[in-house]
């Protein structure tokens, strides 16, 4: 993607005619035909000077980019004569249509995105196999220039399907092939009333895609969402998509000033252009109109006039060729109706190259472009972008608002206003309608269109976070199955697939909270209900966790992990310990296993502040529960501070609670282990054994059983170690655990490794890590992946255990557990000093050792990484030239570590 061209740049889309159905009829020889395909176009781009981006669209497209207009065209014309030349394998010919269309790029974090790239596969998609068409742009710039024998034809103006503003459409005729083609697919091919847009569709591509895909199976399609969601864009693109469907015509009939449900049916007659002249009843007459049409009528706005319903399902049951398309806050409740319940926009990304591929980052750059032409998004501005995103729930109307604001404030400053107040997000454009001027207004309309009694079980849901299941709406808030399906119908509540679960869209939730609020008495009530509800809820899971199901569990605490913080900030404030005690051990087992160290770690220190100084009694046991978990998860950041562990056992000892106790004594005994004290460490395993033994159930034993199996390993002692290793193994296997388990099974291999055994411990280890992979579980994976290659590599398979310690640096880099991909650094370069690699080990360790976090040390290896990196340094430099060395530990030291650790995981990618 280097290299690509700026400012004024020509692009060419492709794609093949009929795609899908040759995959359909011909799966075994379409991978070859798309070969050739692909060997033709690449071939003539080289040639011309021009550049294959990437797959653009839908099925097999290509999108081409060139500096120069005239290189473009003649690639365009090479491009349908070479395909042309093909003796295809595939049953019949591909056919492909292609566009040229000039403009100005909007280069965006490696990426053409903005208005001439929309225009370009609109002005394809209006095409036919076989066809190239160029837009009026491209003609000026290139007709001088046009290769031999190439022909132009005008086709005149044509209203493409982007419904922005027309485009003088022009015919490209390479010398040779036919070119008697139907007549162009645009708009104006169908008779229709659709309203032209100032903007192009842009973030709602895959909803678009829904919605063609259902219209094939329904007469009736109600896109159903609250205001500002975009139903109304929607659903005119969609019938701009499909007019070729409805050759009678395709209508959109605005509802939004239509008073009562008896004006609808002289709305749809004004809208189609009938008049009604005789004394029969309206809707006969709409009906004998209607009855041998193929048309497509768009009702916008219906939730208003909801009671003009009948008169929908009275044009579908009067004829049968006529579909319908309702946008509405409420669903129709007739027969036949499918509903397209619409979201939030995308609102996060894994990695920075996905960010423009976001929906709702493409919507938010579409819009500040037209609020600041100049504005440019950068990878700075991706954090405060994706928080924006987020405080607006993904509606496309509080993304609009907000990057409205990119000609007066940055970014961070916009993220900043909207979480002080939504009221921030309103426009002040007058020809705006009233309920879309601001957030507020969105929900001021749908907050009268309920009754007294909705309004009252719709802001006690405000408190659910995350969603909530049928169960906590009933006990919580009232909520009875008519009262959510209610909601349900007048799309202010979204159920999940699975119908098990459902939520609020996060703007909506915020300004039914703010009614909450404002009455003191409900709003306590509901939280104090909401509390005690996840108290219950988390009090089943942490016996659950040790006992049933653990995949199942996990995932039980994670759906409701929203509502358990909302709980445990309610328990913080209101210094309330046995709320606090309920929370712990589900939060300790989720965060440990999902690797949320920092997080976790900032969590637990606020219930530990909010309850220090307390006596005895639940105060001090939630005191000693939340410092435990605090110091558990400081030390698996890699942070192990001895005397900090022991003081919190102390503490949790006084406490009298066992649990508390027995994880005061897991965070000594890592600690122990991280800083290498095998006799400490054993000392305080034996402590979490008998500590263990107090707390019902085996588990707690058995998970004492497996430290004191590391504990006595760190002392040589193997035949203590089998038998510890085999006790814990015994209570975890039969059970199906996971969380214990992954670390049985290390320990089992550990105790291979030791005794050169090293066939076992690889077997042993695959299994350990698929176990810990399947259960999400980061530490134990990158462990485990950490131990099979040291496995692989006693085994001499190097090969195999680079990629382990690739693999595990991996899920530290994924984590952020900064050591354990600084170690696994210096394991990979290790292994390149031993297969002939040695300047890259340099450069590795040389990056490793400039970074001041090698300071710190890991479990396995309890000296600082280092330490280590130096040691193996000393051992490669007598292997590698004065100057070689010198040239490679520069420049190692000069990239940063997680910048050499990227590129070794692309390496297994």
């Amino acid at each position: 993607m280097n290299g690509l061209p700026d400012g004024v740049v020509t692009f060419v889309f492709t794609d093949i005619e009929g795609s899908t159905r040759l995959w359909e009829d011909a799966p075994d020889v379409m991978m070859d035909a798309l070969r050739q395909h692909d060997d033709a176009i690449d071939g003539v781009v080289a040639a011309h000077n021009g550049q294959s981006v990437k797959p653009r669209g839908e099925g097999d497209s290509r999108f081409l980019v060139f500096a120069n207009a005239v290189d473009a065209v003649a690639a365009a014309s090479e491009i349908q004569t070479r395909l042309a030349e093909i003796d295809w394998v595939s049953p019949r010919p591909i056919r492909v249509r292609s566009s040229v269309h000039t403009g100005m790029a909007d280069l965006q974090l490696g990426d053409y995105y903005g208005a001439a790239v929309n225009r370009a596969a609109r002005l394809r998609a209006i095409g036919h196999g076989g066809q190239t068409l160029l837009s009026r742009s491209t003609w000026e710039l290139a007709q001088d220039g046009l290769p031999a024998g190439v022909t132009i034809t005008d086709l005149g103006e044509h209203m493409l399907k982007d419904l922005t503003r027309p485009e003088h459409v022009y015919q490209l005729n390479p010398p040779g092939i036919p070119q008697d083609f139907p007549p162009a697919k645009s708009l104006g091919a169908v008779p229709n009333n659709l309203p032209q847009q100032l903007t192009d569709f842009v973030g709602r591509e895959s909803e678009l895609g829904e919605a063609q895909r259902l219209l094939h199976h329904t007469r009736l399609l109600t896109i159903l969402a609250p205001g500002g969601t975009g139903k109304s864009r929607l659903a005119i693109q969609l019938a701009a998509d499909v007019t070729e469907h409805y050759p009678d015509g395709v209508y959109f009939i605005s509802l939004a000033e239509v008073g009562h449900a008896d004006d609808v049916i002289q709305a749809v007659a004004e809208s189609i252009g009938i008049a009604f002249s005789s004394d029969e009843r309206p809707q006969d007459q709409l009906h004998k109109y209607l009855a041998n049409k193929t048309q497509l009528l768009v009702f916008d706005n219906f939730e208003h006039v909801i009671d003009a319903a009948a008169v929908v399902s009275g044009i579908l049951r009067a004829t049968s060729s006529v579909c319908v398309v309702v946008t509405s806050r409420a669903k129709l409740n007739v027969s036949g109706e499918t509903v397209l319940a619409l979201g939030g926009l995308e609102t996060s990304w894994e990695i920075e190259e996905e960010a423009l591929g976001t929906s709702g980052v493409r919507l938010f750059l579409d819009a500040a472009k037209r609020s600041d032409a100049s504005f440019s998004l950068d990878s700075e501005d991706l954090d405060p972008l994706e928080k924006i995103l987020g405080l607006t729930g993904g509606m496309p109307l509080g993304i609009l608002l907000a990057a409205a604001w990119v000609d007066v404030l940055p970014i961070g400053e916009i993220a900043t206003e909207i979480e002080k107040s939504l009221d921030f997000l309103e426009t002040q454009m007058g020809d705006v309608p009233d309920r879309h001027r601001s957030v507020r207004a969105v929900f001021d309309y749908s907050w009268e269109l309920l009754t007294p009694t909705e309004r009252e079980v719709y802001t006690a849901l405000s408190v659910f976070r995350g969603g909530f299941s049928r169960e906590a709406a009933d006990r919580v808030a009232g909520a009875s199955l008519r009262d959510v399906a209610t909601l349900v119908n007048k799309s202010l509540i979204t159920p999940s697939a699975s119908k098990d679960r459902y939520s609020l869209h996060e703007l909506l939730r915020q300004f039914a909270a703010s009614e909450l609020d404002g009455d003191g008495d409900r709003s306590a009530q509901v939280k104090e209900a909401h509390a005690a509800f996840y108290k219950a809820e988390m009090e089943r899971v942490a016996v659950d966790f040790v006992s049933q199901d653990q995949l199942q569990v996990l995932a039980n605490i994670e759906r409701d992990l929203e509502n358990v913080r909302v709980a445990w900030r309610h328990a913080v404030a209101r210094k309330d310990a046995a709320l606090g005690q309920s929370l712990v051990l589900p939060l300790v087992f989720l965060y440990e296993v999902r690797g949320w160290y920092p997080a976790g770690a900032s969590l637990f220190a606020g219930g530990a502040e909010a309850f220090a100084g307390s006596g005895e009694g639940p105060d001090s046991v939630m005191y000693s529960l939340a410092r435990a978990s605090e110091t558990y998860c400081t030390v698996l950041l890699g942070q192990p501070n001895a005397e900090t562990a022991l003081s919190v056992v102390d503490i949790a000892r006084r406490s009298g609670d066992p649990i508390g106790y027995w994880i005061s004594l897991q965070a000594a005994a890592i600690t122990m282990a991280h800083i290498g004290d095998a006799d400490k460490m054993v000392e305080v395993t034996g402590e979490m054994i008998t500590t263990g033994e107090r707390i019902p159930g085996s588990w707690w034993t058995a998970g004492g059983k497996n430290w004191q199996t590391l504990a006595v390993l760190m002392q040589g002692d193997l035949e203590k170690a089998h038998r510890l290793m085999s006790e814990a193994k015994s209570v975890f296997e039969p059970s199906n655990e996971y969380y214990m388990m992954s670390w049985t099974l290390w320990l089992e291999a550990l105790i291979a490794t030791t005794e050169q055994r090293f066939e076992d411990a690889i077997r042993v280890l695959g299994r350990q890590v698929e176990r810990s992979r399947t259960f999400g579980y980061r530490r134990a994976t990158m462990v485990g992946y950490e131990a099979l290659g040291q496995a692989q590599e006693s085994a001499g398979d190097f090969e195999s255990a680079e990629r382990s310690y690739i693999e595990s640096l991996a899920v530290a880099e994924g984590t952020g557990v900064e050591y354990g991909v600084l170690s696994m650094m210096v394991r990979v370069a290790n292994l390149h000093g031993r297969t002939g690699s040695e300047e890259d080990a340099v450069a590795l360790l040389g990056s490793v050792i400039a970074e001041p976090r090698s300071a710190q040390q890991t479990m396995s290896d309890p000296v600082p990484v280092i330490d280590m990196a130096t040691e193996v340094l000393d051992r490669i430099k007598p292997q590698v030239g004065a100057g070689e060395y010198a040239a490679a530990y520069q420049r190692g030291s000069a990239e940063p570590y997680d910048v050499a650790a990227k590129r070794l995981i692309e390496s297994i990618r």
